[in-house]
């Protein structure tokens, strides 16, 4: 219990300097939190022109349309808010010898590195999916029960969860081959076929949605269940909550044996 208190001091301390280090540039924070807005608003309006000349892709209207784009930015949202520092580690820091620190301070190296940086960019992508979901939700007439209401919180929390272990995953191997952000990017990319019906793809491609990068099982499934009731939300909710208890554990063994090879650059 003293360990615990001592780590959760310590996260929300080191949280809590990064907060007030990003509020020292008030107009860059500003600014990048329109810019994501922005972002998300011209992919929105993008989707949009293709529903307009498509009205109907696999049964799915316009609004159903907005909301399932509404819902893939949630987990993807909070993943963003809290994690943001595995994208640097991948890409560069290793590379750059910042690390070097790290391994010295008896705090596994895991926990500095995901208590470094708080994104409040977050916070546009996080607006824009909520307000999708209001919007879309009314035109939709989604018949709202305690169990979709709790599908819809277990998708976006445990959701983010599995999108963070697959951000430790793939970063992992950053220790060894010093630079893996490409593969990162790779298996990221896969959230933006969710922002589509998982009907229209292929058996094979459903399939790395679902079991192998599972951003279908946390997006296309769940908005499935609120728009048709196709599956059994208690159901979906504790494959959702097993899958990231099981995906962060294989996430973070590999970590722990990858960064055992960590080796200083000497930069």
């Amino acid at each position: 219990m003293n360990s615990f208190k001592y780590y959760k001091k310590l996260y929300f301390t080191s949280m809590s300097r990064s907060m007030i280090a990003r509020m020292e540039y008030k107009n860059d924070l500003i600014i990048g939190i329109f810019g994501f807005f922005i972002q998300n608003v011209a992919t929105l309006l993008s989707l949009y022109f293709i529903i307009r000349n498509i009205p109907a892709l696999d049964g799915w209207n316009m609004y159903q349309m907005g909301f399932l784009y509404g819902f893939t930015m949630m987990p993807i949202a909070v993943d963003h808010l809290l994690t943001d520092e595995l994208w640097k580690l991948a890409y560069f820091r290793i590379i750059r010898g910042d690390l070097d620190n790290y391994f010295l301070r008896p705090v596994p190296v895991l926990f500095q590195v995901l208590s470094e940086t708080f994104q409040p960019e977050a916070f546009g992508e996080f607006i824009v999916g909520a307000a999708m979901l209001v919007i879309c939700g009314i035109k939709c007439s989604i018949h709202w029960t305690f169990s979709k209401i709790v599908l819809i919180v277990v998708a976006t929390l445990f959701g983010a969860l599995i999108v963070t272990a697959i951000k430790i995953l793939t970063c992992s191997p950053a220790f060894i081959i010093k630079r893996s952000g490409y593969l990162m990017q790779i298996l990221y990319n896969f959230r933006d076929y969710t922002r589509y019906p998982i009907g229209i793809y292929p058996k094979a491609l459903k399939i790395m949605l679902i079991a192998v990068v599972p951003f279908g099982l946390i997006i296309s499934l769940p908005v499935e269940i609120l728009m048709f009731e196709s599956y059994n939300p208690w159901l979906i909710s504790g494959i959702i909550i097993l899958v990231s208890i099981i995906a962060l554990i294989i996430s973070c063994s590999i970590w722990t044996v990858c960064a055992r090879k960590y080796e200083s650059t000497g930069s």
